[in-house]
């Protein structure tokens, strides 16, 4: 039976890039709409959270390339 727990092993892998064009879209509508300028402030600090957390944000260590070798070919013995 498959189970879902509570914890997970591994954090969720956030795109800030993604996250800030979704923002930059949404505030750009909400600009255009009487009405919704308070909702174009609110995202606007949401955007300057995206760049706080972006300077916060460790750089990604690249991976390094694992080790391998190819092993021959074992021929079949027949018996």
């Amino acid at each position: 039976m498959f189970r879902i727990t509570r914890h997970r092993a591994v954090p969720p892998s956030v795109d800030l890039s993604t996250v800030r064009e979704t923002l930059l879209y949404m505030r750009d509508d909400a600009r255009s709409v009487a009405g919704l300028e308070q909702v174009a402030v609110a995202l606007d600090a949401a955007l300057d959270e995206v760049d706080a957390a972006e300077q916060r944000r460790q750089p990604a260590v690249p991976a390094s390339p694992v080790a391998s070798r190819f092993l021959p070919l074992r021929a079949k013995t027949i018996s």
